[in-house]
C-alpha cells in the first residue's frame, strides 16, 4: 500500500484561512499554503499538487486568474480545483465551473465538507 499522502495546495491571502485549512487537512494530506497568488507559477515549477484550493477574491490575482496559470502546466491540465469563497453565488459557481473548477466551498467552511469534497475530487480525478 502506498503511504504517500496526496498533496493539496491552498492559495489564499487570508492567513487564518490557510492556517485552518492546514490544521484540518494535515492528517490526511501533505498540505502546502501560499499566501501570495503571484508566487503560484514558481511554486508549480518545484512542486506538483494533486488538488488546488483557491480563494476566489484576492489582490493582484484572483482565483479565476490562477486557473489558466495552473492549466498551462501539462501535468495540471486535469488537476482538480476547488474554490474557497465567501461569494458563493450561482454566477460565481457557473464561472468557476466554466473555467475548469471541480467544485466550490463557501467560507467560513465546515471542516467535514472540506474533507469530503477534497476526497471526492481526488477519487474521481
Amino acid at each position: 500500500m502506498n503511504s504517500i499522502k496526496p498533496c493539496v495546495l491552498a492559495v489564499d491571502d487570508a492567513h487564518d484561512i490557510l492556517k485552518s485549512v492546514f490544521y484540518e487537512l494535515r492528517d490526511l494530506y501533505t498540505v502546502f499554503t501560499l499566501p501570495k497568488p503571484e508566487m503560484l507559477e514558481s511554486f508549480l515549477m518545484k512542486t506538483t499538487p494533486d488538488l488546488f484550493l483557491l480563494d476566489y477574491n484576492m489582490p493582484v490575482l484572483s482565483g479565476f486568474d490562477l486557473i489558466p496559470i495552473i492549466r498551462r502546466f501539462k501535468k495540471h491540465e486535469q488537476t482538480p480545483i476547488i474554490f474557497l469563497t465567501s461569494e458563493g453565488t450561482i454566477d460565481n459557481l457557473s464561472a468557476a465551473v466554466a473555467l475548469g473548477a471541480s467544485d466550490f466551498i463557501v467560507k467560513p467552511f465546515n471542516p467535514d465538507i472540506l474533507r469530503e469534497k477534497i476526497a471526492k475530487c481526488l477519487a474521481s480525478g
